[in-house]
């Protein structure tokens, strides 16, 4: 009887340990009581991939891009999203081979009413305003630009690296792109270097929402990926794959994409529609 009830006792543990979920600490940038609803493409995508993941119990912690590179380092469960695969964050883990999101290039904004604006236009006339050129004038002005947040790597190199610090202005925290966006509209800072749905999003949250003028950067890509990195960890390594079946999956249906067009203005839709295509391998 005694060994009846020890096996009975083990298959019943190994049951339970056969139901055991894997854990996946989710990084995300979104934090509570912020002054505007923030931009979160992240986690709109991300919900659509978390209802794939069988046998994963997803938690989430609040976590700036600084600090996310740190955890992962710290924590074998975690993962973050939507960042540019650069050399350096393979340091922070595993990089996705496939990207999570997929964003136009980056813009420089100007106030409609700024003097700045004339001198913009000729710089751009006949190509894409290069920041370096713009950089080396002895045009005065405040770019601004948030901090710990990678622009790619020709770009970052050219916001470090820039000859007058006084050009400069940058601002760290989870609520980084709102509260530029505050300062640009309120003339605080000159110019802007942006992704073209965040401007809108922010802007169109303002009481007074105020003209712009932008310019296609020649040092940013036309299309910026957004990837998945997790620890460089055996749970890491699990959750990462995944996570890449999850988007095989799920990019290829429409609510995917309409997880990304969301967060776009409409007349943004086709543009991204078909980067998504070339991302995806899609014909939507």
């Amino acid at each position: 009887m005694l060994k009846a009830t020890s096996l009975l006792l083990f298959c019943f543990s190994c049951q339970v340990l056969s139901r055991t979920e894997h854990p996946l600490l989710w990084l995300t940038e979104h934090a509570p009581d912020q002054n505007l609803q923030m931009l979160d493409i992240n986690d709109s995508t991300f919900r659509l991939l978390e209802a794939q993941l069988e046998g994963v119990s997803v938690s989430r912690q609040q976590a700036t891009t600084l600090r996310a590179a740190k955890l992962l380092h710290s924590n074998p469960q975690a993962c973050v999203g939507n960042k540019l695969p650069l050399p350096a964050r393979r340091d922070w883990g595993l990089i996705s081979h496939q990207p999570q999101v997929i964003f136009p290039g980056l813009r420089l904004y100007v106030l409609q009413s700024s003097g700045l604006v004339p001198w913009l236009q000729q710089l751009s006339a006949t190509k894409p305003l290069s920041l370096q050129r713009l950089l080396d004038t002895n045009q005065r002005f405040k770019l601004g630009f948030a901090a710990g947040r990678s622009y790619g790597d020709k770009l970052d190199r050219l916001l470090q690296q820039a000859p007058g610090e006084s050009q400069l202005f940058s601002r760290s925290g989870p609520d980084d792109a709102g509260g530029i966006l505050q300062m640009f509209s309120r003339g605080r800072i000159d110019l802007l270097i942006e992704y073209p749905n965040v401007v809108q999003h922010y802007l169109a949250q303002l009481p007074q929402q105020p003209a712009v003028l932008s310019f296609a950067v020649a040092e940013s890509p036309t299309a910026l990926p957004g990837h998945i990195i997790c620890a460089d960890t055996p749970e890491g390594r699990f959750s990462l794959a995944k996570l890449e079946n999850a988007i095989s999956i799920v990019s290829k249906q429409r609510a995917y994409l309409d997880a990304h067009l969301r967060w776009f203005s409409p007349d943004l839709h086709s543009e991204l529609t078909k980067l998504y295509n070339t991302a995806y391998g899609t014909n939507f």
